[in-house]
């Protein structure tokens, strides 16, 4: 009597892509949010968002100032050009800065848990990561956000030092006036940062495909053109904007009792100015964004794959 033998085969496990091949998080971005936000805010991107703020602060006065004069006035009242150029910074709009620390952390690692455990293709993951990277700095910044504009607002209060600010926006509205708008944020920064990475990817790998094309050693870009594609992405999220009106307004210094959720906010806002009331600073909302992300995108990309080499030899 002969015994059959009986071969077994284990079962062979998918292989991993070489890009999701890691030992830990990538914590170096962690650092590198930040530092990008930082420069940028150093280099104009704040003053970006004070003009624009000035314009939608405007709702309900009528014919809205020109950038020239609320450059002006934000001179006059800062007693010259670099308190205007950084009202508002110190300290809300530096702390603002950690803005920077979720995004691109939150964006990185949910992209991979979704492509490892979800088995999600890279397209799709690169898209959904931005919306959730979005969502989680959304409920970060929005205390900060709700101070800086109070501060930006009140000649009273950019003349306050910082804690004393911070005290009287918390005594004139109490604690919970620092979630106001919070939901709305959320989902403004979830849709502003998943339009940014979805158009910033595509353009890459349009750039990718054409050097394919042509047949060129390398597809890897260069500094400039990461930057581009960061332009085009920050640009195409200023498609948000209407929502950045209603949280603007939200926020902004209002009478004691005035409702700030979002159908009265809309209500008020139309009521004081119509349909424009949402679409005021829309263009200088393109340039900030644009520039931002090119900080983010294209520098931060940079900076992010030198650190990571720096670490591997060391």
């Amino acid at each position: 009597m002969t015994s059959a033998t009986v071969s077994f085969t284990p079962p062979t496990t998918p292989l991993v892509p070489h890009d999701l091949v890691r030992t830990r998080p990538a914590f170096e971005k962690l650092a590198v949010g930040p530092l990008m936000v930082l420069g940028e805010c150093l280099t104009g991107g704040h003053y970006l968002e004070v003009l624009r703020l000035g314009k939608q602060l405007t709702v309900g006065h009528g014919v809205p100032p020109s950038y020239l004069q609320i450059h002006q006035g934000l001179v006059q009242e800062s007693r010259g050009f670099v308190g205007a150029f950084y009202r508002g910074f110190l300290p809300w709009g530096l702390v603002q800065c950690l803005k920077g620390l979720p995004v691109l952390f939150v964006q990185n690692e949910s992209m991979y848990q979704l492509r490892v455990r979800g088995r999600w293709d890279k397209s799709k993951a690169e898209i959904a990561s931005g919306f959730i990277g979005g969502a989680v700095q959304g409920v970060f910044v929005n205390p900060f956000q709700k101070i800086k504009v109070a501060v930006v607002a009140s000649k009273e209060m950019n003349s306050m030092p910082p804690l004393e600010a911070c005290k009287e926006v918390l005594r004139r509205h109490g604690v919970l006036s620092l979630l106001d708008g919070v939901f709305v944020m959320m989902l403004r920064r979830s849709l502003d940062w998943g339009i940014r990475f979805t158009v910033s990817n595509r353009a890459k790998h349009y750039v990718i495909k054409r050097k394919e094309a042509q047949g060129l050693p390398t597809t890897d870009l260069a500094v400039h053109e990461l930057i581009g594609c960061g332009l085009i992405g920050g640009a195409a999220s200023a498609m948000t904007h209407p929502i950045d009106c209603v949280i603007t307004n939200s926020m902004k210094p209002m009478p004691v009792g005035t409702k700030t959720d979002v159908i009265s906010v809309v209500r008020r806002m139309y009521a004081e100015s119509g349909p424009q009331a949402f679409t005021r600073a829309w263009g200088i909302k393109i340039v900030d964004n644009a520039y931002h992300m090119a900080w983010m995108y294209g520098i931060g990309t940079v900076v992010y794959d030198h650190v990571r080499k720096t670490l591997a030899d060391m």
